[in-house]
């Protein structure tokens, strides 16, 4: 039986026909009007002198314009905050403002505006800085500069704390009473300053808000919608000649929402990661054809980097976990910093536990990515040891830090002993659906409008055939009520070695229509399974079979030939066959041939232990004893302090005569079918063994 990783929490009851589909999920995401809610536009954007210091803050960027002051755009170098630098940094050139643009070195100075970055603004006689996406926590830094005769304009949507900055002007959703939508992204912000500032709507800038706003992960209500809606509609005739070559080279079917989020944004975020955001940056800025056509190839070649530095890592660090920690801590110097973050994600779902990773470099300075699961408060945990790290920030979910390499193993115990038992986490699914019933109109419909979080609950699929794509995706030929989908679940082998054919399931996931040769047919990608079943895993062909998963399980008994010898194999609802202990072609260890050679050459060798009769045939303790004790019972063995020794005769015998090898003739057949007998065969095979020592 093969249990789900999550509590499958389904909101609507009873099993939805497809009829009712959108109209559940329209519900479950209170959309009470679907044609107004696709269709809203530039009448649900709010009013960006909504923001208090909105007119404070313009005029002081007209100052600057009209008296030519060098104004710096300080921004981040994630998806919304590139997109933030891009916003501003277009509005303000066409106002023909001397403007330029920076971000921190994600890997040398860190989040946000540093010291290092305010030097070089004084260096560089800078009038004027703005910053996007950042800046709300920046006391030091705003104080050093105005110190310096400059003044900084805070554009931001984080958390904001007790202490502000001594900024100029702040622009923030929640330091404005009357800004009716708090939940807006840092580009959002920005694009509501840049609209002021040039009394324009900006429209052919909608196309990059919607980017930045999709990549936040903001909710996609009021006005967040509302550009979205806009920024599609502008990405499909967009002008800007680095998001023409997004598009060009991401090989879009649709331009929608989820085209944004699993396509366009990762790119854009991939050149973050590794420390190259301006490259972004400029490709969403430039007006040159051959500048763009080479920033888009190091685009490219950015984001195969980071998918492949993010493989490598997690394989590094699945060899580090240790399974029985409730906070997983794995550190090594063989890991990209830039990939931590999403590393420690992946880890933290797999195993479900909160998870560190953390890199150190050759002076023992660790950097490390933390990732919450379940009720974790991760912020909270690292506020409580706080006296082990040299710095940390974050919120309860996600959380940077650092720390000395020799309080690596003391973070490690201290969390471990912090950890508090969890439950099981919850899945919020949508309904449960009858996959044979479901129509293609259906789902592309949901397709098209980029509902990609719908997840659904599909039961008594029988598994026909599975596969494992590129070592790292499972795929699982199905069939319900006679008709064949695929199920696919994208970075997860683990259902791979979970399930075997002949499986009846249960799965949770969302779907998407799958194209090839002109034939269009329903597929379901994978979030969660289940089996209620019993079953029989076939490992037993994989070397590496203990490598794949954690397979610590309490419904789980591993089996192989030498525990079915010991009579260890009990009912349970999940068995999983490991490869044979013992070599099968060196032929039966009870068989005439082999203990008639054991025979002689124990009257050769002389009295020896059980320990030593192992080592000499080298068949294992288990074996040992059996077949020393059908020679016993034969009269060609004689046993006394702990030694076995030949009695010396010519005298025929009969193997049956042993009671010993009488009850393991049989046992032994069913090992040797157990080895060679095809997977559908497996379960019947154990059921007879397990019939045979009840």
């Amino acid at each position: 039986m093969l249990k789900s990783k999550y509590q499958w929490n389904v909101l609507v009851p009873g099993i939805v026909p497809n009829q009712d589909i959108y109209s559940h999920i329209l519900r479950n995401r209170g959309i009470e009007d679907a044609e107004r809610f696709f269709s809203m536009g530039e009448e649900s954007l709010n009013d960006p002198y909504l923001l208090d210091g909105m007119e404070r803050a313009v005029a002081r960027v007209h100052k600057a314009i009209a008296e030519a002051e060098k104004i710096l755009i300080f921004g981040d170098y994630d998806c919304d905050g590139i997109s933030a630098i891009s916003v501003l940094y277009r509005a303000l050139v066409r106002l023909n403002a001397h403007v330029s643009y920076d971000l921190p070195d994600r890997f040398q100075d860190g989040y946000g505006l540093n010291m290092r970055s305010v030097q070089k603004i004084i260096d560089q006689k800078i009038g004027l800085v703005i910053t996007v996406d950042n800046g709300i926590t920046c006391m030091d830094e705003v104080r050093y500069l105005r110190d310096a005769g400059i003044d900084t304009i805070i554009t931001d949507h984080h958390e904001v704390k007790d202490e502000l900055p001594e900024a100029f002007q702040i622009l923030h959703t929640k330091l404005s009473p009357r800004y009716p939508f708090k939940e807006i992204a840092g580009v959002m912000v920005a694009y509501k300053f840049a609209s002021a500032i040039a009394n324009d709507p900006l429209r052919d800038l909608y196309d990059l808000v919607m980017i930045g706003t999709i990549a936040d992960l903001v909710p996609l209500r009021q006005e967040n919608q509302a550009i979205v809606n806009l920024g599609i509609h502008q990405l499909k005739q967009t002008s800007h000649l680095g998001l023409k070559k997004l598009l060009e080279y991401s090989h879009l079917d649709l331009i929608n929402e989820t085209a944004i989020a699993f396509k366009i944004a990762p790119k854009i975020n991939s050149s973050g990661r590794l420390g190259k955001a301006l490259q972004a940056v400029k490709l969403l800025v430039s007006e040159s054809e051959q500048e763009v056509s080479e920033l888009i190839y190091q685009i490219e070649v950015n984001h195969a980097s980071r998918k492949d530095l993010t493989n490598e890592a997690v394989q590094t660090c699945e060899a580090l976990v240790d399974h029985h920690d409730d906070v997983i801590v794995v550190a090594s110097a063989n890991l990209h910093e830039g990939v931590i973050g999403i590393c420690a994600q992946k880890l933290a779902e797999k195993h479900q536990k909160s998870t560190v990773v953390i890199t150190f470099d050759e002076t023992g300075l660790g950097k490390g990515s933390m990732r919450s699961f379940g009720s974790d408060n991760i912020l909270e945990m690292l506020e409580n040891h706080k006296d082990l790290l040299i710095r940390f920030g974050g919120h309860a979910q996600a959380a940077g830090l650092q720390l000395t390499y020799e309080n690596i193993d003391r973070l490690r115990k201290a969390l471990n002993e912090q950890s508090k038992p969890q439950g099981q986490p919850v899945l919020q699914v949508d309904m449960e659906l009858s996959l044979a019933d479901v129509q293609l109109e259906t789902v592309k419909k949901l397709q098209d409008l980029s509902f990609f979080t719908a997840t659904f609950l599909f039961r008594d699929l029988r598994v026909e055939r599975k596969q494992l794509l590129q070592n790292k995706h499972t795929k699982l030929s199905i069939s319900h009520q006679g008709k064949a989908f695929d199920i696919l679940a994208f970075n997860h082998p683990e259902p791979f070695y979970q399930i075997e054919v002949g499986d009846s399931i249960e799965v949770v996931g969302g779907m998407n229509i799958n194209e090839w040769r002109s034939r269009f047919t329903i597929q379901v990608m994978a979030k969660d399974f289940r089996c209620l079943d019993t079953q029989v895993i076939d490992l037993r062909d994989d070397p590496a079979w203990d490598q794949h998963m954690d397979w610590n399980h309490e419904d789980v008994l591993f089996v192989d030939d030498e525990m079915i010898l010991e009579r260890k194999l009990k009912p349970h609802h999940t068995y999983i066959v490991k490869p044979p202990v013992q070599d099968s072609s060196k032929g039966s260890f009870i068989g005439k041939v082999f203990l008639g050679k054991t025979y002689r050459m124990m009257e050769r060798l002389g009295p020896l232990s059980i320990e030593a009769f192992s080592q000499q045939f080298q068949i294992g303790l288990v074996r040992s004893e059996i077949a020393l004790k059908i020679l016993e019972e034969l009269g060609l063995l004689t046993y006394q302090n702990h030694m076995y020794a030949a009695v010396v005769t010519r005298e025929k015998r009969d193997l049956r005569n042993a009671p010993t090898y009488v009850e393991y003739h049989d046992l032994c057949t069913q090992i040797e079918r157990l080895y060679t007998a095809n997977t559908n065969e497996l379960t019947h095979i154990i059921h007879h063994i397990l019939g045979g020592s009840s």
